[in-house]
């Protein structure tokens, strides 16, 4: 895959990311902490969904697709099925604690290390993502069941 392919299929799994975040909110507004905290990590997962958008047409308007990087491709996958998984599992949640586990498995899922291991590749593109969306995200709103996850906790 060409990162031009492997930065458009991140966009559309944050894009899917953010849309189970907004159903769980939606589905639990009875639980106004909880549906505020989905709401700021469904706006987390839009504003890396349209950071990673822009750097795609970035690379359309240069006409280039980047270095060629087959090993992400299998992960990619690997990635969609889970994210599958956990949005049908977010259709059917019945409970607050169903909901939360299905939070914190989107929360650690592989996509957030796919990033950071394409920064660490060295390609500048990524290193420009990153910086862009720490910046955006540092620019959200930050209620205080936010703060810390919008740094994206995610790294381990």
């Amino acid at each position: 895959m060409y990162v031009t392919e492997i930065v458009e299929r991140c966009s559309e799994l944050a894009a899917r990311t953010a849309r189970v975040y907004r159903r769980l909110a939606e589905r639990f507004q009875a639980e106004p902490d909880r549906a505020t905290l989905w709401r700021e990590l469904a706006i987390a997962e839009e504003v890396q969904t349209a950071v990673l958008r822009r750097e795609l047409e970035s690379f359309r308007e240069q006409d280039e697709s980047g270095s060629f990087l087959p090993e992400y491709g299998d992960r990619l996958q690997r990635l969609d099925a889970e994210l599958r998984e956990l949005e049908r599992r977010a259709e059917s949640a019945q409970s607050v604690d169903e909901a939360l586990a299905i939070a914190v498995a989107l929360e650690r899922a592989d996509l957030e290390d796919l990033y950071d291991d394409l920064v660490l590749q060295g390609e500048p593109a990524f290193r420009l993502i990153s910086e862009r969306l720490e910046g955006a995200l540092t620019k959200e709103p930050q209620g205080p069941a936010s703060a810390g996850m919008a740094r994206r906790g995610r790294h381990r």
